[in-house]
C-alpha cells in the first residue's frame, strides 16, 4: 500500500473548498481551534487536507471540516486518521470527518462510526453558474414584491454592520435559532488578502437596513453561510432579493458555483428545516447530499465523547423546533 501524510504549510492549502481554505484555517485559530495541514496520498488518490484541533480541560478533539474529494473510501479515511496520529496531540480522544459535496454518500462505515447528529449540513442546493440561471415561479413572484428593496455590498461602515446585526438577532429571536457572536462574525471580516473573501450584502428598504447575507467567496464558488430579514413598509422582507442579487453577481463575476449550503438531508423530509428547503430549493440548481459526520475513535474516552455530544446536539435542536 503507497501511503504518505506529510505536514503541510497552511499557506500551502490548495483552496478547492472554502471550509479546506487557509482562510477557513484563520479563521477558527481566531476562535480556539489550532489548524493543522497535511498532504495526504494513498494509492494514486491524493488531496490536501485541513484538520482542525481543539484542546478541552484533560482532551482535546481533531476535526476535518467538509474534507477530502471524489473516490474517497473507508480504507483511504482509516489510512489518514491512523497515519496522522503521531502529528496530533497525545490527548487527541477522536478525529471527526465531515466529507465535501463531491465524495460519495454511500460509503461503507465498518470502522468509522456515524454520528446522530452532524456538524455540517446533510444536504445543499449547489447552482452551476455557468449555465442560465432558473429560478422557479415562487422566486419570481417575491421578487416582484421585494423590487423597492436595495442591494448593496456592506463597504466596512463599523455603524452599519452594527446595524445589520441588530437585524440577525432579531430574526434569530424570531426564528428560534442560535447566532453567531458580534465578535465571531465582525472577525471573519478582519482577514484580507486570503485564498477566500467574505461579502456582506445589505437590503435597504425606505433606507432602513432589513437585512443581509454573510458569503464566503472563493476561486470557483461562493458559499452562503447565514443571513437576517425583518420586515418595513408594506410587510415586505427582503430574503429573495438578497439571495438572488448575490447569485447574479457571483455569475457576473465569474464564479463557477454557488453553493446555498444547508437543506435536508435524503430522507428528511419535512423535518424543522423544511421551509428553508422550500425557499433554497426555488432558485434551482441541484440538490447534493453527503455522508453524515464521521467518527474514528482513538480513545475509549472518545466514545464517552460521541454520546454527551449526542445529547448536546439532540437538546440545541430541540430548542430549535
Amino acid at each position: 500500500m503507497d501511503l504518505s501524510v506529510k505536514p503541510l504549510a497552511l499557506d500551502a492549502l490548495e483552496c478547492r473548498s472554502i471550509f479546506q481554505s487557509r482562510f477557513w484555517a484563520e479563521v477558527k485559530k481566531q476562535n480556539s481551534w489550532n489548524p493543522l495541514a497535511f498532504h495526504f496520498t494513498m494509492d494514486g488518490y491524493c488531496c490536501d487536507v485541513l484538520v482542525l484541533v481543539r484542546k478541552f480541560s484533560f482532551f482535546s478533539i481533531a476535526y476535518i471540516p467538509m474534507g477530502f474529494t471524489h473516490g474517497v473510501s473507508e480504507k483511504h479515511l482509516t489510512a489518514f486518521a491512523s497515519a496522522v496520529r503521531k502529528y496530533l496531540p497525545s490527548s487527541c480522544i477522536i478525529l471527526r470527518f465531515d466529507l465535501d459535496w463531491s465524495c460519495s454518500d454511500s460509503i461503507e462505515t465498518k470502522k468509522l462510526r456515524k454520528c446522530r447528529f452532524s456538524v455540517q449540513p446533510l444536504g445543499t442546493v449547489r447552482i452551476d453558474l455557468s449555465h442560465v440561471l432558473s429560478f422557479k415561479d415562487r422566486v419570481k413572484r417575491n421578487l416582484k414584491k421585494e423590487e423597492g428593496i436595495v442591494v448593496r455590498l456592506w463597504d466596512g461602515d463599523e455603524e452599519v454592520f452594527s446595524k445589520w446585526y441588530d437585524t440577525y438577532v432579531h430574526t434569530a429571536l424570531r426564528d428560534n435559532f442560535s447566532t453567531r457572536s458580534y465578535d465571531y462574525i465582525r472577525s471573519i471580516f478582519s482577514l484580507k488578502g486570503l485564498d477566500v473573501e467574505p461579502r456582506l450584502y445589505i437590503a435597504y428598504s425606505d433606507g432602513e437596513i432589513s437585512g443581509g447575507i454573510v458569503n464566503l467567496r472563493g476561486k470557483n464558488e461562493e458559499v452562503y453561510l447565514f443571513g437576517s430579514s425583518i420586515k418595513h413598509t408594506g410587510n415586505i422582507s427582503c430574503g429573495y432579493v438578497l439571495q438572488a442579487e448575490a447569485i447574479m453577481r457571483a455569475k457576473e463575476d465569474g464564479v463557477r458555483v454557488y453553493d446555498l449550503f444547508g437543506i435536508e438531508g435524503r430522507g428528511e423530509e419535512n423535518s424543522h428545516i423544511a421551509s428553508l428547503t422550500t425557499f433554497k430549493t426555488a432558485f434551482g440548481g441541484e440538490r447534493s447530499y453527503r455522508m453524515p459526520t464521521l467518527d474514528y475513535v482513538y480513545n475509549p474516552a472518545g466514545h464517552v465523547f460521541r454520546l454527551v455530544d449526542s445529547i448536546r446536539y439532540k437538546l440545541a435542536r430541540r430548542s430549535r423546533i
